[in-house]
């Protein structure tokens, strides 16, 4: 590998400045592609024994909660699930999230970037 120059170089690891910009336009725009396909993936969680089931898209909208008709009595119980569904959902998104946007950013690595 050559050695890198810096400030007013010409050149990079072997690469062009027009070549990393191209790549790095890219790069932007799989990465847009792939935010914009979180709508399409959905992430469901359970609590409580499957007394709660969230559904929600990996763009953080939530499509649809299920809930046992007994919850609606106790409002502390249902409101404590609630909360643990809540997060360990937004958990689950965070995670899809980064192992999608992981993928596009793996990709580009034989480029030497």
């Amino acid at each position: 590998m050559k050695k890198l120059k810096s400030f007013g170089g010409k050149n990079l690891g072997g690469k062009s400045m027009n070549q990393l910009q191209k790549i790095q336009e890219e790069m932007q725009k799989k990465l847009q592609e792939v935010e914009g396909s979180f709508a399409n993936m959905e992430v469901e969680v359970s609590v409580g024994g499957g007394a709660i089931k969230i559904v929600a898209t990996a763009d953080r909208k939530v499509k649809d909660i299920e809930l046992d008709e007994d919850l609606l009595e106790d409002g502390e119980t249902l409101k404590d699930l609630l909360i643990a569904g809540m997060n360990e959902l937004m958990e689950k998104i965070e995670k899809l999230r980064e192992e999608e946007m992981a993928k596009i950013t793996q990709s580009f690595l034989p480029f030497g970037i």
